[in-house]
């Protein structure tokens, strides 16, 4: 990254450390956190890694065992059809399973491969964790959003939202959709567990608010029956998710052409996925229902699936909110105050996507007009490495980068600075000085659009 304007006023930050300076078995700085989330931070491959392979000895070697150990390892409900699944209360385990799993996958590919991969490819020693940790989000968000759009695409809702509340409140789903579904929902229990025993920054109450949200909701549609909307949901935001750690790996990687035109494609998707899709999902969901064509307000039979005449559509106040949550066969209701939670679950998430896209259009305008591209989501972190007594040197806060904008739904926090592209006064410039300060200039905002080679 070219180094930042010096001016009287330029902030020069005290020194900082970074995310983890090890994920797994070396020695820690000082952080400012808890002793036991510094040492479960330091230690995740091994305690992940132990959970794991308990639960795996105990399913091979102790028969008895297995009927339980069994529901940490497969999908469970399986129906007498081949292929197809139901909901159950047995389906935590394998949740919290893969909880477990993404701790140790995520440590041992950024610790282990990712990191190596970012000397091996020339990253900058300073940048090895940050590129291992965009690497990760790009792995996981491109298999997992590629998944989604394969269910979508080949389902009877695509691009026909009435067609996502046929047969409810039906509860089949293939192994397929069900394996997605719950591993989704560990992954985001995952990121609250990530973003608590790593460093604080300061977009922490954001993004612990946008994946609390997130996995309310996930639960709360699996429950309801809710999960081909959900589906198209996860779609819609995963797509931005994958798009923005790529951008900062072919930053890191130099790519600068491939990460200009991505950085636009970036912008593009991001509002026509979650500010004209998600709208108009939100929108249909508002109009058509409830509806002939999607489902009507009532009370069901969890096991039936058949409306219960004889039960009004709101039988309590509130109570009534938690049957299907307490009995997936017995009573499940539909009417105007379930609607309105879901729909406004909904528009918490939309809500915190456009406060980010301002933030995104706030820099693209700054760039455009030459003025300061400053932004509240910045952390303290710096770029440093950790030395060897786990001192770290101060650093100067980067120019503000588009591409270090962090987005819903889910991944990591941001990396953006808050100091401003700093335009000192000077005399009156020749026409040699004129071509060096435009050449300059135009070296900061590609810095600031987070294109511009790293040092």
């Amino acid at each position: 990254m070219a180094e930042p304007v010096l001016s009287p006023k330029t902030h020069v930050s005290a020194p900082t450390v970074p995310r983890m300076a090890r994920i797994s078995g070396a020695k820690s700085p000082k952080l400012s956190r808890p002793f036991h989330l510094d040492w479960v931070l330091r230690h995740q491959i091994e305690i992940a890694s132990t959970l794991i392979l308990g639960v795996v000895s105990l399913h091979t070697l102790h028969r008895p065992s297995r009927a339980f150990t069994r529901k940490f390892l497969q999908l469970s409900y399986a129906s007498q059809t081949d292929h197809i699944y139901q909901q159950g209360p047995s389906d935590l385990y394998f949740v919290s399973a893969w909880v477990v799993n993404f701790t140790a996958l995520r440590a041992i590919l950024i610790e282990w491969i990712l990191r190596p991969v970012a000397g091996y490819m020339g990253v900058a020693k300073k940048s090895h964790l940050r590129f291992a940790e965009q690497g990760w989000l790009v792995l996981y968000y491109g298999i997992f959003w590629t998944l989604g759009m394969y269910l979508w695409v080949n389902s009877p809702y695509w691009l026909n939202n009435q067609e996502l509340w046929t047969n409810w409140p039906a509860r089949e789903m293939s192994g397929t959709f069900k394996w997605y579904y719950l591993v989704q929902l560990a992954f985001w229990i995952q990121q609250i567990l990530v973003i608590h025993i790593e460093a604080r920054r300061k977009d922490h109450t954001q993004m612990l608010t946008h994946h609390i949200i997130t996995c309310i909701l996930i639960s709360v549609t699996y429950v309801y029956r809710y999960t081909r909307a959900a589906n198209v949901v996860l779609c819609l935001m995963d797509v931005v998710d994958f798009l923005l750690p790529l951008l900062k790996v072919l930053r890191y990687l130099h790519h600068e052409t491939a990460c200009n035109v991505g950085f636009a494609l970036f912008v593009v998707t991001w509002f026509g996925a979650r500010h004209v899709m998600y709208l108009k999902l939100c929108y249909d969901i508002y109009m058509d229902v409830p509806g002939p064509n999607t489902m009507l307000y009532g009370c069901y039979s969890g096991a039936t699936y058949e409306r219960l005449p004889d039960m009004p559509a709101q039988p309590d106040y509130f109570s009534h909110l938690l049957w299907p949550f307490q009995n997936l066969e017995g009573v499940i209701c539909l009417n105007g105050e379930v609607k309105w939670i879901f729909l406004g679950m909904l528009g918490l998430l939309q809500l915190l996507s456009m406060i980010w896209f301002v933030m995104v259009l706030r820099v693209i305008a700054g760039i455009l007009t030459g003025k300061s591209a400053e932004d509240t989501r910045s952390d303290d972190e710096g770029d440093a490495e950790p030395t060897a007594n786990g001192d770290h040197d101060a650093g100067i806060k980067r120019s503000m980068n588009v591409t270090d904008l962090n987005i819903c739904v889910g991944s990591s926090a941001g990396e953006m600075s808050q100091a401003p592209l700093t335009m000192s006064s000077k005399p009156r410039a020749t026409s040699a000085r004129r071509k060096l300060v435009n050449m300059e200039n135009k070296k900061e905002m590609l810095a600031r659009i987070g294109c511009e080679k790293p040092q």
